[in-house]
């Protein structure tokens, strides 16, 4: 993560987010306080501490190539919330099980990362995602489109048809990155059977269509989409192969549903299909 630009999301933060109430003896009454004045002993003990430039930060070890923390930066702190609740890397419901926390734990000492930095890093998050979700929306304004507007297509080149699977070194365990790297060679790499009517950059073009598929850069865009997928219910982890995922573009003579731009996969060892049924049945291994 870019130490400078989360420097300043955090400082503005920092006047945004609950502080526990003390008492005269200095225990905490367990109950936030929204106000900027608490906010500021916050950001300085907690916050502050963990962006100097001087210092290695686990946010520099990306969970995907090209992808770091910096990535969800918004213009103001809400926003930049408000953005990675969409993504689903936080989870205000039950902040324990962000998944950003779960970015920070595949960081390894290395290079003045110490085991301490980790859990530092990790504890500071958590406690910001913990203050947020305490405040139950008391402190921004709903966002619309907290994301920014998509980036268009070609942003990231689609990538030719061929004629068949996407190649894959897969390393076969349920960890998050193995699913996410699963996903982008065998199910990302297909999206140019999709375009323009899923695609994100094309929302307003046609109405019809969930625009599922998200754009820019590659690697981000892929996590994005599985995000998106996961949060539609396209994949069913009982019946793998009756996730939306492979029957919605499945010609209904084969045991596909209705699909309003029609069938695109016409037989059952079509390259595309076999690719996304290789990834619903990983998936739902792994549940």
């Amino acid at each position: 993560m870019r130490a400078a630009a989360w420097m300043i999301v955090l400082s503005a933060c920092a006047s945004d987010l609950p502080a526990p109430v003390v008492d005269s003896d200095g225990s905490s009454t367990g109950e936030p306080v929204c106000t900027p004045d608490e906010q500021l002993g916050l950001y300085e003990r907690r916050i502050a501490p963990l962006l100097e430039d001087d210092r290695p930060s686990t946010c520099n070890q990306c969970h995907l190539a090209g992808i770091d923390l910096a990535v969800y930066l918004q213009p103001t702190p809400c926003e930049t919330m408000a953005c990675m609740v969409e993504q689903g890397i936080v989870d205000l419901s039950a902040p324990a099980h962000s998944v950003v926390l779960t970015w920070i734990d595949r960081a390894t000492p290395s290079g003045g990362i110490t085991e301490d930095t980790i859990a530092a890093e990790r504890e500071a998050m958590l406690e910001w995602i913990e203050l947020v979700a305490a405040c139950e929306g008391r402190l921004c304004e709903p966002v619309d489109e907290p994301c920014g507007r998509p980036p268009d297509a070609t942003d990231c080149e689609i990538p030719p048809v061929i004629d068949e699977p996407m190649s894959l070194d897969d390393p076969g365990d349920c960890s998050d990155l193995t699913l996410e790297l699963v996903w982008r060679e065998k199910v990302y790499s297909w999206r140019g059977r999709c375009f323009p009517c899923h695609f994100d950059s094309h929302d307003e073009v046609f109405d019809a269509a969930p625009p599922f598929i998200r754009t820019g850069d590659c690697n981000i865009g892929s996590l994005r989409t599985l995000h998106e997928v996961e949060r539609a219910g396209y994949l069913d982890a009982d019946e793998p192969m009756q996730s939306l995922l492979l029957l919605k573009p499945l010609d209904e003579a084969l045991g596909g549903v209705e699909h309003g731009g029609g069938p695109k996969l016409h037989a059952l060892d079509d390259p595309t299909y076999l690719d996304l049924a290789y990834f619903a049945q990983r998936w739902a291994e792994c549940q």
